[in-house]
């Protein structure tokens, strides 16, 4: 009978299949778990009867003494198995724990092979098709594909998908799994979007440092044994670094040298890039927070609290403080809100007029008055209205000629779903009218 002492049985067979390389490569160890079905089929095994010997795994798994050993390997490195008195078996821990409840939830492990593994593990947040793509490294048809499989499995709202809230086994294993392939790579990620990465690693990535790593640039000390990337690589502007600080941060000692990063800086920062990078990036709470600690540290907290100076009433102070790019008004904003019942039909009125303005960032407002609404718990009731005004204003001027959806798509930081949807609405109430041309374009 084979053992796990018989290792140098299986390490020759498995280079002798290395013989026809002139020079062959050094075991790498695995920086993230990929099932193929062999494991499943020894996890399955192991997950039946507590250990097996690798002569009982090889008849019964119909597999070769190669992929035997392979997968052996690979499911050691993550501590799933481990070998005792010459036998294979589950290691003692919370993935051999979560593995137990799926099988007895009659989860098929068949579900976790190849890229589904990786799709599953990000559905653990909602995510559109494009995020998943771009988390995962496989194409959206491919997505498509995996979530039409996973469909049992899966929630769907308003184009985005996650994981059924009630899989709390399979929630588990995937969260294990995803922390531990993280740190034996050494590589964290913090957030991610179609477009991009934040990463937080102790390897060399192909990004563009950021967060605390650009502290030094700024006047700010700081030394990690961490690098903080951006990928992919691109220019990235003070403001984006800023918030990628605030989104990397951990401890009140990070986020003390992020306020002291922001104070040192922040002449040098556009506010409403910042407001539309704090949504985006989900710190709005982190970040007005800091403008609240700045105005106390310089005692202008209490004195408003006590006196609040109004110009002419508080509807014209909130819209002039909203539409304002000094520090810290957005948080009096919050104040007036919190504190007066505001007549928004006359605000709506006025800030449709500030979009006469060419140079009126519409888009930046309609995130601050999104921050604030999320912020305070108070709804805006115009927000939607005044969003909808915004955008079909803005579509219009861009329509004097016929242009496609991708044309338009580049002008607007906007999804393509939404954007569609609006275009559709605008043809529907005879704004605009759509060419039959190949692609279709649209016009006034």
């Amino acid at each position: 009978m084979e053992s796990l002492s018989d290792w140098s049985i299986l390490k020759e067979a498995v280079e002798k299949r290395r013989e026809r390389d002139e020079k062959p490569k050094e075991y790498e160890k695995p920086k993230s778990l990929i099932l193929n079905n062999t494991d499943v089929l020894i996890l399955q095994r192991l997950l039946v009867k507590g250990g097996k010997s690798l002569k009982e795994l090889r008849e019964e798994t119909q597999r070769s003494r190669v992929s035997i050993y392979l997968s052996i390997r690979k499911l050691k490195e993550f501590s799933l198995v481990g070998g005792e008195n010459n036998t294979v078996k589950l290691k003692e821990n919370d993935i051999a724990d979560y593995l137990h409840h799926l099988l007895h939830e009659d989860f098929s492990l068949e579900s976790i092979v190849g890229e589904r593994l990786l799709v599953l593990q990000s559905l653990l947040d909602w995510r559109s098709i494009d995020q998943i793509a771009v988390e995962c490294h496989i194409s959206p048809p491919s997505v498509y594909k995996y979530l039409k499989e996973l469909r049992p499995l899966v929630d769907q709202k308003h184009g985005l998908f996650r994981l059924k809230e009630g899989r709390w086994s399979l929630i588990g294993f995937l969260k294990t799994i995803k922390d531990l392939s993280e740190s034996m790579s050494k590589t964290f990620q913090v957030w991610s979007s179609p477009e991009g990465k934040l990463l937080k690693t102790k390897n060399s990535v192909n990004g563009s440092l950021t967060a605390f790593s650009r502290f030094n640039e700024f006047d700010v000390d700081y030394s990690s044994e961490f690098s903080y990337y951006y990928v992919p690589p691109k220019e990235l502007m003070i403001e984006e670094i800023f918030i990628h600080s605030l989104k990397c941060a951990e401890g009140e000692e990070m986020l003390s040298k992020v306020c002291e990063f922001y104070v040192k800086n922040d002449h040098r920062m556009d506010l409403f890039s910042v407001d539309e990078l704090a949504l985006h990036f989900d710190v709005v709470d982190p970040w007005l927070n800091i403008q609240s600690q700045i105005m106390e540290s310089v005692g202008e907290s209490k004195s408003r609290e006590e006196k609040t100076t109004y110009y002419y009433s508080p509807e014209n102070t909130f819209l002039s403080k909203s539409l304002s790019s000094e520090p810290c008004v957005i948080v009096d904003c919050e104040k007036i809100l919190k504190e007066e019942k505001l007549c928004w039909d006359m605000l709506f009125l006025e800030y449709v007029k500030q979009q006469r303005d060419p140079n009126f960032r519409w888009q930046a407002l309609i995130g601050r008055l999104r921050i604030l609404e999320k912020r305070s718990g108070i709804r805006i009731p115009i927000l939607k209205k005044l969003s909808k005004a915004y955008i079909e204003n803005a579509l219009l001027k861009e329509m004097r000629e016929p242009k496609t959806v991708s044309q338009l798509k580049n002008e607007f930081s906007i999804s393509e779903y939404h954007l569609r949807n609006t275009l559709g609405r605008m043809v529907d109430d005879g704004l605009i009218r759509k060419i039959g041309t190949k692609p279709i374009k649209f016009t006034r």
